[in-house]
């Protein structure tokens, strides 16, 4: 009777170990196996690629607050088109004002913002007005003064990648030619510094 109890014993201890082995054997390659999926996915998924910087961080609060001597507040974007002697182009715009006071607008164009996909530099006027060239820029460069409005002027900045122009506008008449020109050269060499 002791044998056959003893017996007994030992077929449910080995039947017992075995329903152990079982689900910890499958279950550890299920796991493995649903690691290797989330592995997978996630090194086979999309990959974004970087872009240039966006317009608006291009200059701060602080950088246009430096360049005009005022608090312009926060810039907001805005996506532009031009059409000049036929030449048609895009812009992201990141513009910045106060009110009745003040305004700036910075405007990116690069070559794929061009109807034919290639970059172009068109020569600055204000109705048959020519811009004057700007020196001390590390870039080509000219600014012209709006021939209806005085209080408004454009600077035209052309790299190998990028057109970049800066207009602004000082309808209290608080600037005169010289000094918003002076005050779009030091923006532009802060956007040219962090378009590198």
């Amino acid at each position: 009777m002791r044998t056959l109890l003893a017996v007994l014993a030992l077929v449910l201890t080995l039947s017992a170990c075995g329903d152990d082995d079982e689900p910890i054997s499958s279950g550890g390659a299920d796991d493995e196996s649903e690691s290797s999926s989330a592995s997978a996915s996630e090194t086979t998924g999309p990959v974004e690629v970087p872009e240039g910087p966006e317009v608006c961080e291009l200059a701060d609060e602080a950088d246009v607050e430096a360049a005009f001597a005022e608090d312009l507040g926060v810039g907001t974007f805005s996506s532009g088109s031009t059409d000049e002697d036929g030449v048609q182009w895009q812009s992201d715009n990141c513009n910045w004002e106060v009110d009745e006071g003040t305004e700036v607008s910075l405007e990116v164009s690069t070559a794929e913002d061009f109807t034919d996909g290639q970059l172009q530099c068109p020569e600055l006027d204000s109705f048959d007005v020519p811009s004057t060239p700007v020196e001390g820029l590390d870039a080509e460069a000219s600014w012209v003064n709006d021939k209806i409005d005085p209080n408004e002027g454009t600077l035209r900045i052309c790299t190998d990648t990028y057109l970049l122009g800066i207009d602004v506008e000082s309808p209290d008449g608080s600037r005169d030619p010289e000094t918003m020109q002076s005050q779009a050269v030091a923006l532009a060499e802060v956007v040219l510094a962090n378009l590198g």
